[in-house]
């Protein structure tokens, strides 16, 4: 059996769970191959991970492109033959809508975004997974009935190192060390770090922050910083770096404005870190529970910092929570034992395979018609801007 990814060459969640699931294979007879997709024009930082497939294979493309001639290019990489076909994102669906191929395929659906491409282009995938309950019941609610057969439910985990959390050693310590973990973008809550360290300062608390992440928000980030509040901006080339650092940490926050099962949330309690972050629909609201941190309203920013107020007064809590959020991690999100279910889902794919017929939806503009040289179409585009 050979499996093949589609993924988006950027850094976030979707990359490292197509990374967890290659580097878990249970099976070394099973081939595995990757496609990183780099749009040139992507203004979100570039994934840093190493993929752990037999095949890396790069695709690259502009949206100066005629999009036709990107997606016949992307189809001629994969191969005809029967096989697992593992995809994410609009682009690689679009392509399966004009060429078909023979792959079983299977969409794993991340958040809303997702589930709105799998109502437009559910013709063409065989196997939906979504990774929390939430998601998992939009999906059955949103498509067709007859293809809820079709949805399945597997949680996805992370690596859990064998370090984690020094509690003896940082409850010693009177400051009470904050760790942001995301992609620094608005949505991910990077500008409210601002107003919550000043709600922190009035509150009396000592305090200091990393910020671990890259994004088109980082430089206004930093321009906003109070300077009275401590701050350290690291982008690490490796996961096993992110996590050591995230260890020397007491608080994960993340006020979040659209996310579905953090990948950040779970690497972070695999350490002991205790989570104070939004409490949105899905993987956030079924994980974090009262006995290991703090689920709270989007956009109340004195929530946030009152409850980061109380870990910093009350350490026995502090503590209490972060041994419950590594015993939770090491129970329910050992990669070791979620990728086994992704792999069985895959081993069914010639029982899964289902005969499609593509709607050939159009994309693009008149510039895109598939008789016109890409290299055409790009110039023009080019020209005008």
């Amino acid at each position: 059996m050979r499996i093949i990814y589609i993924s988006d060459n950027y850094l976030g969640g979707v990359n490292s769970l197509n990374q967890n699931l290659m580097s878990n294979n249970p099976d070394k007879a099973i081939e595995q191959w990757v496609i990183p997709v780099d749009c040139e024009e992507l203004d979100s930082p570039r994934a840093t991970v190493e993929y752990q497939a037999d095949r890396i294979i790069d695709f690259s493309y502009s949206k100066k492109d005629n999009v036709n001639a990107v997606l016949k290019r992307l189809r001629k990489l994969i191969p005809d033959e029967p096989g697992v076909l593992v995809l994410n994102d609009y682009l690689e669906m679009t392509m399966l809508d004009h060429y078909p191929v023979q792959q079983t395929v299977y969409q794993l659906i991340h958040d809303p975004y997702y589930v709105r491409l799998a109502e437009k282009f559910h013709h063409i995938v065989d196997v939906f997974i979504t990774h929390n309950r939430n998601l998992y019941d939009e999906l059955n609610a949103k498509l067709p009935a007859d293809r809820r057969k079709d949805i399945f439910f597997l949680p996805h985990g992370v690596t859990i190192p064998t370090f984690y959390r020094n509690q003896t050693e940082q409850a010693a310590s009177s400051r009470l060390r904050l760790l942001f973990l995301a992609r620094v973008t608005e949505s991910k809550g990077a500008f409210d770090l601002v107003d919550i360290s000043s709600l922190l300062q009035k509150n009396g608390c000592d305090f200091e922050w990393t910020v671990i992440g890259r994004g088109p928000a980082l430089p206004e980030l930093k321009e906003k910083w109070n300077d009275s509040v401590p701050v350290q901006f690291l982008s690490p080339d490796t996961n096993r770096e992110v996590l050591e650092i995230a260890a020397t940490h007491d608080v994960f926050v993340l006020p979040t404005k659209f996310d579905g099962t953090p990948v950040s949330l779970l690497e972070t309690m695999s350490v002991g870190l205790v989570p104070v972050m939004t409490d949105l629909p899905g993987g956030i609201h079924e994980i974090v529970q009262p006995e290991i941190g703090f689920a709270l309203p989007m956009n109340d920013n004195p929530a946030f910092a009152a409850a980061i107020t109380t870990l910093s007064r009350d350490r026995n809590l502090l503590a209490t929570l972060g041994r419950q959020c590594r015993a939770k991690a090491e129970r329910d999100f050992d990669v070791k034992k979620t990728t086994l279910k992704y792999f069985e889902k895959f081993a069914g794919y010639q029982a899964l395979f289902k005969p499609k017929t593509l709607k050939y939806q159009p994309v693009g503009s008149r510039l895109d018609h598939p008789l016109i040289p890409s290299f055409i179409t790009k110039t023009v585009r080019s020209l005008r801007n």
